[in-house]
């Protein structure tokens, strides 16, 4: 093969090298914008509120196979209902602070809402608000599983260890009789009710600080997504290592070109000839380069 047939060769390939360089770099872009940004929010996650904040994109929800139960356990006191959905307790449409499922029931009692938990009963106003939380150190009965009031409006529970009745205060407990007791029976929720306790729970089970990470990470695409951005680094390695050779390569170029020049006018080569021809495979890398 001549010298000029093996430059023409080179250049092809160098021309091809720099084409590949160029698509590959503007699908890696894809990646580096993704990891840019991900990266960006999770740094301040705390200022941004991301592990507070839960996504409602069904689609989204969905894919994580987030889903709410569809047994739901509602008590209708007054106006309002307590329902408990999966580990849950909503007065009304919004969740109890600090309350976890089963509810044993909830009763109306004065100006209050009794909401009874296994080992805990929750003080409310008529409009909802916490008002206060008794336990064990109360002196509750442990592990209710129903609640009523007898003849006297008293409180009375259920206990794993009989029935007891409080006096007005919920200060003091006592052996009950339970023939006239009203206990607090499950009711049947709208379902309006049931669709909005349906979204809130599917919507607090997704924090946006764990998407974020998914998406980091490529998990959000199962295993295949791990591997897919062990691709994107190899790929991004291979980017560089490239662009280095490829950088390399043109100042090696260019110094040769710079060379010949200097040759050419050392020799004295008349003006009227024009600068020295740059060899095919010269050519090519400036054609692709451009």
């Amino acid at each position: 093969m001549t010298r000029h047939h093996k430059q023409k060769s080179a250049g092809k390939q160098l021309r091809s090298l720099y084409l590949w360089h160029r698509w590959i770099g503007m699908t890696a872009a894809v990646f580096v914008v993704l990891l840019s940004l991900t990266g960006l929010a999770l740094n301040h996650t705390e200022q941004m509120g991301l592990d507070s904040r839960h996504v409602a994109f069904a689609p989204l929800l969905d894919w994580y196979g987030i889903n709410a139960p569809d047994d739901i356990t509602a008590y209708a006191v007054g106006s309002l209902t307590v329902a408990s959905l999966g580990k849950q307790v909503y007065i009304g449409t919004a969740p109890l602070p600090g309350a976890e499922a089963p509810v044993s029931g909830a009763v109306l009692l004065d100006d209050f809402i009794v909401v009874g938990l296994v080992d805990q009963l929750l003080l409310l106003t008529r409009d909802g608000e916490l008002v206060e939380r008794l336990d064990a150190t109360a002196g509750i009965p442990a592990s209710m599983q129903a609640l009523g009031t007898n003849a006297s409006g008293r409180l009375v529970v259920a206990g794993a260890d009989g029935d007891y009745s409080a006096d007005s205060d919920l200060n003091r407990w006592q052996r009950s009789d339970v023939s006239n007791v009203t206990w607090s029976t499950p009711v049947t929720p709208a379902p309006a009710l049931v669709t909005a306790l349906q979204q809130h729970y599917r919507g607090s089970g997704l924090s946006v600080e764990r998407v974020m990470l998914d998406l980091h990470s490529g998990r959000i695409l199962g295993a295949w997504g791990v591997y897919l951005m062990d691709a994107a680094a190899i790929v991004f390695l291979l980017l560089a290592a490239s662009g280095i050779w490829l950088w390399g390569k043109r100042r090696a170029s260019a110094r040769a070109h710079r060379k010949r020049i200097h040759r050419h006018h050392k020799t004295g080569s008349s003006d009227s000839a024009g600068p020295p021809q740059l060899a095919p495979g010269e050519q090519q890398a400036q054609q692709a380069q451009q």
